[in-house]
């Protein structure tokens, strides 16, 4: 199945460079990014575009306005075409199973509808 990567960003483009790098590192080779940018102050869509151009698996949408995190979030969702998704904050990283290892848990438990996971607090 096709996992979609979730990713609301506001005013968060000079953490997004070991995000996107944590993305493509990944061993699950099925998976597409869909980034809405909610109206960012900052560098955040040039330091986007420059990192993900040239790959379709990326995404990016920008809201006109600035929303807030609910409305962009679902936004997220509603412009996914995976089977799975889920959401990464512009400023965490994944592990390189991380993906792997949320579709497996998918797959051998039809019936789970939310995977979460633990996490790491990096400075």
């Amino acid at each position: 199945p096709q996992f979609s990567i979730l990713i609301a960003n506001y005013n968060n483009g000079h953490f997004f460079k070991d995000c996107y790098k944590s993305i493509v590192a990944q061993t699950y080779s099925k998976w597409e990014a869909v980034i809405v940018d909610d109206a960012s102050k900052d560098d955040s869509i040039e330091i986007i575009n420059d990192l993900i151009k040239g790959d379709d698996r990326f995404k990016l949408y920008l809201n006109k306005t600035n929303k807030g995190c609910g409305y962009t979030k679902h936004k997220c969702a509603t412009l996914a075409q995976g089977d799975i998704m889920g959401f990464l904050d512009p400023d965490d990283a994944l592990v390189p199973e991380a993906i792997a290892l949320m579709v497996n848990t998918h797959l051998k438990n039809k019936d789970v509808a939310i995977v979460t996971s633990k996490y790491e607090f990096v400075d």
